[in-house]
């Protein structure tokens, strides 16, 4: 009975071990395409209709054109000494078998690796044929626990 427990145990534990690794390795291919401007392959990392929760509003984009624009926009408002960016931590929770919400804090570097900018957002990601694909993005400053 121990065996089959601690076999079961095992099994899980790669499982949830491997649902980890494929999202941060989404996650780090997306980062890299967002680096790199490459809008076509931004927008591969989505799942629509996507929505991006602002302060003050929020935008849905139903259609791969309306990607590509938001982050045409977003990317671009970058300054010219933008390089890349890192992430620092990713905070990752399986809301079940299919959707999984993470926290990421990310630094933007300069040309000579430097970092000019830090920040954080709040992904959700849906499985979707065998891929997790963003389908949520808040950015955010802090997160305040209220009691």
């Amino acid at each position: 009975m121990f065996r089959i427990f601690l076999f079961f145990v095992i099994i899980t534990g790669s499982v949830f071990t491997t649902e980890k690794q494929d999202i941060i390795d989404v996650l780090e291919k997306y980062n890299k395409a967002f680096g790199e401007a490459d809008y076509s392959g931004i927008i591969n990392f989505f799942d629509r209709p996507s929505s991006f929760n602002l302060k003050d509003k929020t935008v849905i984009a139903s259609s791969r054109l309306k990607l590509k624009l938001i982050y045409r926009k977003l990317r671009g408002s970058l300054p010219d000494y933008y390089a890349y960016s890192k992430w620092e931590q990713i905070d990752i929770k399986l809301i079940d078998d299919s959707i999984a919400i993470v926290n990421a804090d990310f630094s933007r570097y300069k040309h000579d690796n430097t970092i000019f900018y830090s920040g954080s957002a709040q992904y959700h990601l849906r499985l979707k044929n065998g891929e997790w694909r963003i389908f949520s993005l808040t950015p955010y400053s802090n997160i305040k626990i209220i009691n």
